[in-house]
């Protein structure tokens, strides 16, 4: 007996959705594989991390400057300072207004090396007080205006003989003894430096001046 075609195709289509069927229930119970990790990162362990205290992130502290390892300066830094200041300005102006003044050439031109050389002594000294915070006063000694004010009241060979002995050799002596001590004892690198850098110049200023003087007293002051 045959089977009517419409038959035939019901059967036909049932059979496929069957296994379609079948299909998306096999694909639903499949468990999707996880995605591939990342390779690790073995920098660190192979010894290619970033240097301590250099690195992104890095709670190393940087190592201290070298103005935090320079000594503080102490009292007796600040009173060299002070009066080294203090005396190179006195020998400055005295060294100016006698340049213009002195009767004697050489007398003449030791107040020029005065105020070329201690003009010079204090500038370098501003800029090392400045760089530790060490206050600078201005001014001078009062004892030094009053002799420098009585220089301007004199001529000629009086005049020569006075800048010489407050100037020349009185002024220097303690001066030197001011920055031999500071160059021995001094907290201060820079100041100690300076001090010690300082003091032959200082030195050869007396020695001349101490010339002086004694060829102005044997000649009577006249050349």
């Amino acid at each position: 007996m045959n089977t009517p075609a419409s038959t035939t195709n019901v059967r036909t289509t049932t059979l496929i959705a069957a296994i379609a069927l079948a299909g998306v229930l096999t694909a639903c119970e499949r468990t999707p594989e996880p995605p591939a990790s990342a390779p690790a990162d073995t920098s660190r362990a192979e010894g290619n991390a970033p240097p301590t205290g250099l690195g992104p992130g890095s709670d190393a502290s940087p190592p201290p400057s070298s103005a935090a390892q320079t000594a503080a300066p102490s009292p007796e830094d600040n009173s060299f300072v002070t009066a080294a200041a203090a005396g190179g300005r006195a020998e400055a102006e005295a060294g100016r207004l006698m340049a213009g003044r002195a009767a004697d050439p050489q007398v003449r031109a030791f107040a020029e090396m005065l105020d070329k050389e201690h003009t010079a002594a204090n500038t370098e000294l501003e800029r090392i007080a400045g760089a530790n915070g060490i206050p600078l006063p201005q001014g001078m000694a009062p004892a030094s205006r009053e002799h420098i004010e009585e220089l301007k009241t004199l001529t000629g060979a009086e005049a020569d003989a006075a800048f010489l002995r407050h100037f020349g050799t009185a002024a220097h002596e303690d001066t030197i003894a001011l920055f031999e001590r500071q160059a021995k004892s001094g907290q201060v690198p820079e100041l100690r430096s300076f001090a010690a850098d300082t003091a032959p110049k200082l030195r050869e200023h007396l020695r001349l001046a101490r010339q002086l003087e004694e060829r102005l007293a044997t000649d009577g002051g006249t050349r």
